[in-house]
């Protein structure tokens, strides 16, 4: 019978003769072969600081950052537009303590004595009327302060509506029409605390509006 183990041990130190792994050692270097290039595939998915995280592609950080800069070139427009409409807007706004642009004062003459309260003369559209309003405080009596208007708007061709009352008293009131009720103007006096307020309002055309 032959010794196998002895066949083995010659065959192995025979020269040139292939080297034989034994089948229970062969598995496990066979396994960390395939981690091995398992690992060395998906390396090439991962960034280069290992943590996996794509970084962002240089063109698209670029058109962001181009789009952010480019963003407040319209703000002066817009500015600009809201000044003008702020502009447009206290033109015609009433004033507190003093005479608003182009009032009617030949019209409607103020009191020497007159402390201004509000004032203002809106135009109405494209016609030739405005819309006043005249608040004020004076010493003249009730009296007085009806007579100058009056006399003013009567000359001017104004006719009063109201009936005759008693301006001796401590208020007055009356109205006024012209151009066939297009135009209109009402007083009211009081006497609060030794002076007498003047409240006015209406429509009118003015000299320079062919009245």
């Amino acid at each position: 019978m032959v010794d196998t183990g002895r066949a083995d041990a010659a065959e192995r130190d025979r020269p040139g003769a292939p080297v034989r792994v034994p089948t229970r050692l062969a598995r496990p270097f066979l396994g960390l072969a395939v981690a091995a290039l398992v690992a060395g595939c998906s390396g090439t998915t991962t960034s280069d600081t290992g943590t996996g995280e794509a970084r962002p592609a240089p063109a698209a950080a670029e058109t962001a950052t181009d789009a952010a800069d480019s963003t407040p070139l319209a703000a002066p427009a817009a500015r600009a537009a809201t000044d003008a409409t702020e502009a447009d807007e206290d033109e015609d706004a009433p004033r507190v303590g003093t005479l608003v642009e182009d009032f009617p004062v030949e019209l409607l003459p103020v009191p020497e004595d007159a402390v201004l309260l509000v004032t203002s003369a809106v135009p109405v559209g494209e016609s030739p009327v405005r819309e006043v309003s005249l608040n004020l405080r004076t010493q003249m009596s009730v009296g007085a302060v009806m007579t100058l208007y009056r006399d003013v708007l009567t000359e001017a061709g104004f006719t009063e509506v109201t009936p005759p009352a008693d301006e001796s008293g401590p208020t007055a009131d009356a109205t006024f029409t012209r151009s066939g009720g297009d135009e209109l103007v009402t007083i009211g006096v009081l006497d609060v605390d030794g002076g007498r307020t003047l409240t006015l309002g209406g429509r009118v055309r003015t000299a320079d509006d062919g009245g």
